[in-house]
């Protein structure tokens, strides 16, 4: 069975444990690249990242674009975000069916 972990800095993270993820804290955004390289080949079916990490690593994620695992997912810190996990499942459903249906849902 596939496991889930997280990626962020600790407040964001932690909490997720009591969930059953794998949290990995970062104190230096440029931890986040060792812990990618670390954990991106083990058996992980989703990944979640915070903005920060997202924008930290997002050129390593190339390697796992195209692969049905992990899937990796955008969500904000603890202290806001900017809504980039959001835009990013817009663009993959709009691809996938040709219309932003999230966008006439929000309108409604």
């Amino acid at each position: 069975m596939s496991k889930v972990a997280i990626i962020g800095d600790k407040t964001s993270v932690l909490g997720f444990t009591a969930l059953g993820l794998d949290a990995y804290p970062v104190v230096d955004m440029k931890e986040a690249r060792d812990i990618w390289s670390r954990i991106k080949d083990l058996d992980y079916g989703v990944i979640f990242l915070t903005e920060p990490v997202y924008w930290e690593i997002k050129d390593l994620l190339i390697e796992v674009a195209e692969e049905l695992a992990p899937a990796v997912l955008i969500i904000p810190p603890t202290t806001g975000g900017v809504g980039l996990g959001l835009q990013r499942l817009r663009r993959i459903v709009e691809k996938a069916v040709g219309v932003d249906i999230l966008a006439k849902e929000e309108e409604e």
